[in-house]
């Protein structure tokens, strides 16, 4: 086949995958349809497997790739403005790029299916536009009463906790709601912006790696970021975005720069944290102290407005971490065995630091050593919703592990959960995420290991 036949192949599955969305902002109905939320989820991510085949053996030489630089100006400005060599072949990877955008704007008009996480996101917007601090009143607090339309925060969760995401998270949120009021389009618009700048990003850091840039499909088309962030309207676009800009300027070697990025993406999600240990091989003793400094710095300029000297606005965050649990592997292997969850979750916990600490230690590839961390934590995790996959999916395209790939398939199970009338995880479902999982992870770390084994046998010979 020749590479000209591959770009239609791949154009065609594009044009298929658009149709499914298609045809589920057309059908799914108002109050959103979780069997054909899930049945969506497995088809896309044939063709995304189908699209990856076409494509993971496509490349072109620099000669070909400069000529076509040449030939076409829009490729050649589009280099220019994300300042990538002109060597750079964009031909294929343009094309996943705008289908990739494309498919995230059709799920716009989508009404939220398996997770209602956004109802509470858009409440606590709303809250703070009208000059209430969400950390420190909650939605079932009399004062708001005047707040209350049919859906909110009638639709919002836990309705006597207060907010227990980060500030840039609430600021977010209160953009989001200025935008649209209480529609989630806001944040899907600013999602949407986020999830390019992630894309544009992942060029640059393939670009400087020495990747294919080919291997942007593997988020840009993989489904759950697409189906989660789009449909249910999830946070992590935002963390995520900041994330792959920490990294590609750590690679880039401008590390005080990186720790703008890295706390603005621990001020959406906390799970960034967890690299911190990295840093101090990476960079030495003395640029980690600067770079802990400017991360302090700006995490305190986020967080004083909100709690000021009030310690105990972080308190519902402190009780989810404590107690709430969800499709959790590791975890709820020791669950069984000590038919404790406080039990599980102090090993779980001691096994993850430990897990942290060896990678911290041994690692020589920065970037390998995140998704390394990030791996473990998936592991170790309590609670593991199929939205928090979108951290590691990100950056798996380096580790290029089966065993992530299947969990992002096989974790639409989980939302066996929220079809039923009650809130239930079921034992066969856990089995069939992580019995491959673990097999296969298995397999990726004797793939690797060998792998470093030939290198080193080449740098002796």
């Amino acid at each position: 086949m020749t590479r000209k036949k591959k770009s239609y192949l791949l154009i065609v599955t594009g044009i298929l995958y658009e149709l499914f969305l298609t045809s589920y902002v057309l059908f799914a109905g108002e109050e959103g349809n979780i069997p054909f939320y899930m049945f969506l989820y497995f088809e896309l991510f044939i063709l995304f497997f189908f699209a990856w085949f076409v494509i993971k053996k496509y490349a072109i030489g620099e000669s070909e790739a400069d000529k076509l630089g040449s030939e076409n100006p829009l490729l050649k400005f589009l280099k220019k403005i994300m300042r990538l060599p002109n060597s750079t072949n964009l031909k294929i990877p343009i094309i996943i790029f705008f289908f990739g955008i494309l498919f995230r704007i059709t799920l716009f008009p989508t009404e939220i299916s398996t997770s209602g996480d956004v109802y509470r996101y858009i409440w606590e917007g709303k809250v703070l536009y009208n000059g209430f601090n969400p950390y420190l009143i909650s939605p079932n607090n009399p004062k708001l009463d005047n707040l209350h339309t049919e859906e909110l925060p009638a639709k919002v969760t836990f309705k006597h906790l207060t907010a227990i995401y980060p500030p840039l998270a609430e600021i977010i949120f209160l953009i989001g709601y200025f935008i649209s009021g209480e529609s989630a389009l806001g944040l899907k618009i600013i999602f949407l912006v986020c999830e390019i700048v992630t894309l544009i990003f992942l060029l640059k850091l393939f670009s400087l790696k020495e990747k294919n840039l080919n291997l942007v499909l593997l988020y840009a088309w993989l489904p759950l970021p697409i189906l989660e962030y789009f449909i249910n309207a999830h946070l992590d676009p935002l963390g995520i975005m900041f994330l792959v800009v920490f990294v590609y300027y750590m690679e880039k070697g401008k590390p005080l720069i990186s720790a703008l990025p890295f706390a603005l993406s621990f001020l959406v999600k906390l799970l960034p944290i967890i690299l911190f240990p990295l840093l101090i091989k990476k960079l030495g003793v003395k640029r980690t102290f600067y770079f802990a400094f400017i991360f302090l710095f700006i995490s305190a300029l986020f967080y004083l407005p909100f709690t000021g000297d009030n310690l105990s606005t972080i308190q519902p965050l402190l009780k989810y971490l404590h107690k709430w649990e969800f499709n959790g592997s590791i975890y709820n292997l020791f669950k069984f065995f000590f038919s404790d969850s406080e039990k599980a979750r102090i090993f779980c916990g001691i096994l993850l630091i430990i897990s942290v600490g060896i990678i911290a230690i041994k690692y020589k590839d920065f970037i390998r050593a995140s998704c390394g961390i990030l791996l473990s934590y998936v592991i170790f995790a309590a609670t593991l919703y199929p939205w928090y996959l979108g951290w590691i999916a990100v950056l798996n395209p380096f580790l290029n592990f089966y065993s992530i790939t299947s969990l992002l398939f096989t974790i639409n199970f989980s939302n066996f959960t929220p079809l039923g009338e009650v809130w239930k995880e079921y034992f066969w479902v856990l089995l069939i995420q992580y019995v491959p999982f673990f097999i296969l992870l298995a397999y990726d770390l004797m793939v690797m290991k060998i792998g470093k084994m030939k290198i080193v046998r080449k740098k002796k010979q």
